[in-house]
């Protein structure tokens, strides 16, 4: 804790922000008896300063100590400074700061300019009007800001949804400069994506300082006629900009220009700015309106695009977009232009240099098909883990059934290496495992990088419980004999290949089979009763612009378990309806 005590002869100097008051005459007890007097109305003033600062709900932004001199910064810009005379302490901690007067004491916290926005109607019905192209909306902001600290501020729509239905900040933005009129902050909004004749609720947020601030709700209203001013529409005065030149600018017609980026840059810069060596002043970034987007991609996700990149030049990827909007061939990329003054400053389409895009992902690799365990092991009954890497990893001893030949697979596993076009490192093996190289990484942001999942689940009857017509499928079929060892249990019914997006099928999970996604370990459930089985396996690399399979086909290959060997007292399942 920092402690300072101010104690000082009754004719020491008292400092206010409202001026200053120098020494007095000790040989003049009339000039003495005045400036006691002056002492005690300063003194009463510094305690009207605070006391009004605690109505107000000001916070202290900062506190400096000078040469005896105590100045305290408030969050509303105002300054209360203590110097020697009457009695006089501060208190400073983690939280707040205690200033003590004549016994009185006033606690103020430590904090920045403002802590709350507060919408302030200009109606009596509290609605916001829009049916031109902006409006100005009032906000009363607590500690009252001043002009020097709204200038660091910057604005944005927190959150805005029609009422009752649909939600998004992308149905209106911040359209100007925001001003001061009084104590209350104008700041004039736009409606972008809205539709006429909609009611919306809107949240307006306020960055002072790097404290994030946002305000309540209040409600717009769109007039049935209303039609926003697209940016396309804007007037245009293409200039003032310059695109750096590692980006390979290129001037096009009709005042459009384009920049190429890699594509792994792409997603780690934050800042939209950093790709230009000159901007217009009070520039800003607008994803073009869609319809003025290449077709394919570009349009598709639009939204996706529009939420990424932020007025004042702020990017990252909202969510991942799964494509490089190459898809075009006439045009690619995606459109987004520069604003200034409240004009188009720059018409520029950002392609992205994809380098996995023309990677071959087969790595050599042939689909497997064999048996783990073959005549001389399997799996016992009972929940279980089986970790497929390992199994890979050590074939020789785990697959000693191969169909086909097809032992290829398990040697060219283990050194599997897929690199760029450069020799950067996107997947390898270490021997044990795969694993993503350092340019795999990096397109792997916002991606879910290398992920196991099912191709495919069938029931099988070991050979160790085949009996000639012991066991049918819901066909009707036995599936049981023949050559002794049994095939699918319920052929068809079981055995899909239908892909799911969270990389597990729903046949496999109705046995209650499940893959880790991370790691490729399967897990056998509790109910296990040794049945065979035969499990379709794939393993992927996604990236932010795309999914690559391993081996390059849908699946590694087919793998069984238990189709010849069953523990003792293995059972088969009950056929399911």
């Amino acid at each position: 804790m920092n402690k300072q005590f101010l104690n000082a002869l009754l004719c020491g100097a008292l400092v206010l922000s409202a001026g200053t008051f120098s020494s007095c005459n000790d040989d003049d007890m009339d000039e003495l008896k005045g400036r006691v007097s002056v002492v005690e109305v300063a003194i009463n003033d510094i305690k009207d300063q605070l006391s009004k600062a605690l109505k107000t709900g000001a916070s202290i932004t900062n506190v400096v100590e000078k040469d005896g001199v105590t100045t305290l910064t408030l969050s509303d810009g105002k300054t209360i400074t203590l110097g020697g005379g009457g009695n006089i302490t501060v208190e400073k901690n983690e939280n707040n700061v205690i200033i003590t007067v004549n016994g009185t004491e006033y606690v103020l916290p430590m904090g920045s300019a403002a802590n709350s926005l507060v919408y302030s109607p200009e109606y009596a019905d509290g609605i916001v009007n829009i049916s031109g192209p902006a409006v100005n909306v009032y906000f009363l902001a607590t500690p009252v800001v001043n002009a020097a600290a709204l200038a660091d501020a910057t604005f944005d729509i927190a959150e805005a949804h029609e009422v009752k239905t649909r939600a998004g900040s992308d149905l209106f933005e911040i359209s100007g400069d925001v001003t001061l009129e009084g104590d209350l902050i104008k700041v004039p909004m736009k409606a972008t994506g809205v539709e006429p004749g909609k009611t919306y609720a809107v949240a307006i947020f306020m960055n002072l300082s790097g404290t994030a601030i946002s305000s309540n709700y209040f409600t717009v209203k769109i007039s049935d006629g209303f039609e926003p001013v697209p940016d396309e529409e804007m007037e245009e005065a293409i200039g003032d900009f310059e695109i750096k030149a590692s980006y390979n600018a290129n001037t096009l017609a009709d005042g459009f220009a384009e920049m190429t980026i890699n594509g792994a840059e792409l997603l780690k810069i934050t800042d939209f700015k950093s790709l230009f060596t000159t901007l217009p002043d009070n520039a800003e970034f607008v994803v073009a309106s869609k319809g003025n987007q290449p077709e394919g991609k570009a349009q598709e996700k639009y939204d996706i695009l529009k939420k990424s990149l932020a007025k004042n030049g702020t990017w990252a990827f909202s969510s991942r977009p799964g494509t490089s909007f190459n898809d075009n061939a006439e045009r690619k990329g995606f459109l987004v232009n520069v604003i200034a003054d409240n004009k188009v400053k720059a018409k520029i389409y950002v392609m992205i240099n994809d380098e996995l895009a023309a990677v071959d992902f087969t790595a050599g690799l042939n689909q497997a098909e064999a048996e783990w365990g073959g005549r001389e092991k399997s799996l016992p009954m009972g929940a279980q883990k089986i970790d497929m890497q390992a199994t890979f990893a050590n074939w020789e001893e785990d697959y000693t059934i191969i169909h086909n030949g097809r032992a290829e697979f398990y040697e060219k596993w283990a050194g599997v290496m897929i690199n760029t076009a450069d020799d950067d490192n996107i997947v390898y093996n270490d021997g044990d495992k795969l694993l993503l190289g350092s340019i795999g990484e990096d397109y792997a942001i916002g991606s879910r990088g290398l992920y196991w999942f099912y191709r495919g689940f069938a029931i099988y009857v070991p050979e160790a419980l085949a009996t000639d017509g012991k066991y049918k499928g819901t066909d009707n079929k036995d599936y049981s004999g023949g050559e002794g060892y049994g095939y699918d249990f319920w052929l068809g019914q079981y055995n899909e290949y239908i892909d799911n997006p969270t990389g597990f099928y729903a046949n496999v999970a109705s046995w209650n089979v499940t893959i880790d996604e991370k790691t490729g370990e399967i897990s056998l459930p509790a109910t296990y009763t040794g049945y065979g089985m035969r499990i379709g396996v794939g393993v992927a690399y996604e990236y932010a612009y795309g999914v690559k399979k391993i081996g390059g086909a849908d699946q590694l290959g087919l793998f069984f378990f238990n189709r010849r060997l069953a523990p003792e007292g293995a059972t088969m399942p009950a056929p399911k309806p």
